[in-house]
């Protein structure tokens, strides 16, 4: 989910377990069975941040390698924009250590272990002012 602050800033999370405990994410998770990708991103904020989050708008998708376990579990992440009045209120919980804002431009790559992350941090680059 993609969750942008008054500033144009960014919010990325910091994992709180492994794979890649301490390192920057972007909030979100996996779909439940029969879930669609609307609910599990309204979802996954909730658990994650504790805030509802509105007008999902479609950004993006970029296939990824997910290692879990040992084992390699390939996927398609999709990238929602989201709006929400309750940045206030965020909590870190779930799977999340804590969380920050950058500017898109700003954000260290080599902080983000996923690949998909890293490419839609690109593409926001790329498309800044066109969402």
């Amino acid at each position: 989910i993609l969750l942008f602050n008054k500033n144009g800033e960014l919010l990325l999370t910091r994992r709180a377990i492994e794979p890649h405990k301490g390192m920057l994410d972007l909030p979100g998770g996996f779909i439940d069975p029969m879930e669609t990708a609307e609910e599990a991103a309204r979802r996954e904020i909730r658990e994650e941040l504790g805030i509802e989050i509105h007008s999902l708008k479609y950004f993006c998708s970029f296939p990824n390698e997910y290692i879990f376990s040992g084992y390699s579990v390939f996927t398609l992440d999709l990238t929602f924009l989201a709006t929400t009045d309750q940045f206030g209120e965020m909590k870190a919980m779930d799977d999340i250590a804590s969380f920050e804002f950058y500017k898109p431009q700003e954000i260290d790559l080599n902080e983000i272990p996923s690949i998909s992350m890293k490419n839609i941090i690109k593409e926001i680059i790329q498309r800044e002012g066109h969402y």
